[in-house]
């Protein structure tokens, strides 16, 4: 059997890692439920000057929610190999994480609102 990473026995960096995947989990539901059925393309990006300057499709969408997946994994390896050497740089790393998840999701939500 796999043992778990040690960051994860701490409660402080389980609760920071188990928000940011909950929020991942979030973005990855909003995005299936609400762009499965869209081909057309969508507004990634829109200034408020110059309007919508950057379109995308499906892809694109999966790719900012697989990346911010791939930053988690990333991050819970550095924070566990961190914990024993240096505790402050691995919830700093797990709060960032965290951070980094709701900005994913507020993306998501907003690139769905505006299309």
């Amino acid at each position: 059997m796999i043992n778990p990473p040690i960051i994860l026995k701490d409660k402080y960096a389980l609760v920071f890692f188990a928000a940011s995947l909950l929020s991942l989990i979030m973005a990855f539901g909003i995005a299936y439920v609400n762009i499965l059925d869209n081909r057309n393309l969508l507004v990634i990006h829109f200034d408020s000057y110059r309007g919508a300057d950057f379109f995308g499709d499906r892809r694109d969408v999966a790719d900012i929610l697989i990346t911010g997946a791939i930053v988690w994994i990333i991050n819970l390896w550095l924070a566990h190999e961190l914990y024993f050497r240096e505790r402050f740089l691995s919830y700093l790393l797990a709060a960032g994480t965290l951070l980094f998840s709701v900005l994913i999701l507020i993306a998501i939500r907003v690139i769905i609102s505006i299309n």
